[in-house]
């Protein structure tokens, strides 16, 4: 079969070839071309051989690389971006002390300015080319991250950290200011870019808010269909406080629930310390879990199983969690997440951890028909990650992928058939 003559190919890659697909299976092309249009949209992908009678025209040889997604980072906080490797753990005592300090320098526009390009730079650096990310409590901060996402054409959900109580007062933003700038970002920027952007209600987590704050996000949230984003269960002292402060919930996801922000659009950070009532209650709601292994190992958090959420068929995907996360790279995070199952005594294979980073990520934002996976009619968000020669299996590709770590990243970085890299 031919492409349709009036197709205008504006991207031709060959190179090695490897993809989840939306089945559940892998696919993988040891010399593959990958072709998209004008407008970004792969429109063929298979082996470069059958590829090439199709389409005789240019093509960039990769042959040193594969050609992988972009990788989507489904937990990163933006304001942390310069505080990577400030070891003041466990979690409360690293808010105190090496957080909190750092988002409340956010205010300032050409501080925020600056963080935000350079957490962007970093992260395309890394392959990553969509994620859901954390402000602060500004929302200055909050716009100059929107202004840069949109300049680069990622693909991101984000919000204002929501924080009305429990917290240092240069961070803290009452419910009614707070929720009137949520809704300023909303008009701004969400579905910009062909839904590109997206606004995401925020609540840093249950501790930094008050009740009628959760409601209000919750009302938010179901009002204009946003994504919703917090921490759940990242150590058992914050589990303990948030049940002192939310003393009418019979759980710390029941905290969510109560206040309906738990549902087919919620991702829950870390869920470490989950009772079984409380992932049944994840399962029922539909929402999704982002897995957060470095940032658990640095802060001591404890290490989360994959068993409970996989049993129910809730879906994880992988987070950096960048600061308590020691780097933006998916990689370091797809293998963390291999150790943390094998420390556990529930291993996991490379392939897992891959999906997890890729279309696991999409499938836990609601991305899954656009990205995540190299397959036509989805955007051309691909990276070039190089490769040695004798690595032409699955396997072989996997291996380096995953725990390979010290060869480079992304040698090459297109979203939508756009190089940003």
């Amino acid at each position: 079969m031919s492409l349709d003559p009036a197709t205008r190919v504006s991207l031709a890659l060959r190179g090695r070839v490897l993809t989840p697909r939306s089945d559940g299976g892998l696919t993988v092309f040891p010399d593959g071309l990958l072709l998209a249009d004008a407008n970004g949209v792969i429109v063929q992908i298979g082996s470069y051989r059958s590829g090439r009678k199709r389409y005789p025209g240019p093509v960039r040889d990769l042959r040193d690389t594969v050609l992988i997604p972009g990788f989507v980072d489904a937990h990163v906080h933006y304001p942390q971006t310069r505080i990577i490797g400030r070891a003041t753990g466990p979690l409360l005592d690293w808010l105190d002390t090496s957080v909190f300090p750092e988002e409340a320098r956010l205010s300032r526009a050409a501080y925020a300015e600056a963080v935000a390009a350079e957490m962007i730079d970093r992260m395309i650096a890394m392959g990553t080319t969509s994620a859901a990310i954390f402000s602060s409590s500004s929302p200055t901060a909050t716009e100059r991250l929107f202004t840069h996402l949109a300049a680069r054409g990622m693909r991101a959900a984000a919000g204002l950290t929501l924080m009305d109580v429990r917290s240092p007062k240069a961070l803290k933003l009452g419910r009614e200011p707070a929720m009137k700038a949520m809704r300023r970002l909303v008009r701004r920027w969400h579905g910009h870019d062909a839904g590109r952007l997206e606004v995401a209600v925020t609540p840093r987590f249950a501790l930094s808010c008050s009740r009628a704050m959760l409601r209000e996000a919750g009302r938010l949230a179901r009002d204009e269909g946003l994504l919703v984003q917090t921490h759940v269960g990242e150590t058992k002292q914050e589990g303990r406080l948030t049940l002192e402060a939310h003393g009418y919930a019979d759980s710390y996801v029941g905290v969510y629930d109560a206040a309906g922000l738990l549902g087919p659009r919620t991702v829950l950070a870390h869920a470490i310390h989950l009772s079984a009532a409380e992932w049944d209650r994840v399962a029922a709601q539909g929402a999704s879990i982002a897995h957060c292994p470095d940032s658990n190992f640095f802060l001591g958090s404890g290490r989360m199983p994959l068993a409970p959420p996989v049993r129910r068929g809730i879906t994880v995907a992988l987070g950096s969690d960048v600061a308590a996360g020691r780097s933006f790279s998916l990689r370091r995070a797809m293998a963390s997440a291999y150790d943390n199952a094998m420390c556990l005594g529930k291993p996991v294979d490379p392939a897992t951890c891959f999906r997890m980073a890729t279309l696991g990520g999409a499938q836990a934002l609601g991305w899954e028909r656009r990205i995540g996976s190299l397959e036509v009619g989805k955007e051309a968000d691909v990276v070039a990650i190089p490769m040695p020669r004798e690595a032409t299996t699955a396997e072989a590709m996997l291996a380096n992928l995953v725990f390979d770590t010290d060869t480079p990243n992304a040698a090459a970085v297109w979203v939508r058939g756009r190089r940003l890299l």
